[in-house]
């Protein structure tokens, strides 16, 4: 019997701008350069985090927000920010301010967060594999061969069974 394929995640509700704040806070990571070698690469943002990004950028932009601000938005509690607060966090997201305030605008950014997800994934199965070639003494050329191989039949199997393509 075949393995079902894993149920694509559905987006959250986008109803509320706590909601919206909540999945950038859920789905965006710091850099290594914000968050330095000693620290989990995979945990989100902090409330502090995000408003010391925001107060840094306040000698270009003239806004500051605090970070107990920043947790009443992300909980719904404070529920009508300035715009200029909605421009900073949308900076300091990397997002644009639309996101915050039009349905469409917050799909695409959502869509677009996801894409970026699965490429950082395929790429880290992309480097296994490279390391795995390369352990069993394959060149650079033959390793970069299969991994063209590889992405060909994955395009094939999409194109002859979508659901397939899932279980590659």
């Amino acid at each position: 019997m075949a393995e079902e394929p894993p149920e694509e995640p559905r987006l959250p509700s986008l109803d509320t701008l706590a909601a919206r704040l909540e999945y950038l806070f859920t789905t965006i990571r710091p850099t290594a350069e914000e968050i330095g070698e000693s620290e989990d690469p995979l945990r989100s943002y902090t409330n502090r985090e995000i408003a010391d990004k925001i107060n840094l950028a306040a000698t270009d932009t003239g806004v500051t927000i605090s970070a107990a601000y920043v947790g009443e938005l992300r909980r719904g509690v404070a529920q009508d920010p300035r715009m200029s607060h909605i421009r900073a966090l949308a900076r300091a997201f990397g997002v644009s301010s639309g996101y915050f305030v039009d349905d469409a605008a917050a799909r695409r950014v959502e869509e677009q967060i996801t894409l970026l997800a699965e490429l950082r994934r395929m790429d880290v199965k992309q480097v296994a594999l490279r390391q795995v070639l390369t352990d069993a003494g394959l060149s650079p050329t033959d390793t970069q061969l299969v991994e063209q191989m590889v992405a060909r039949l994955r395009a094939v199997a999409a194109e002859v069974d979508p659901d397939e393509h899932h279980r590659l």
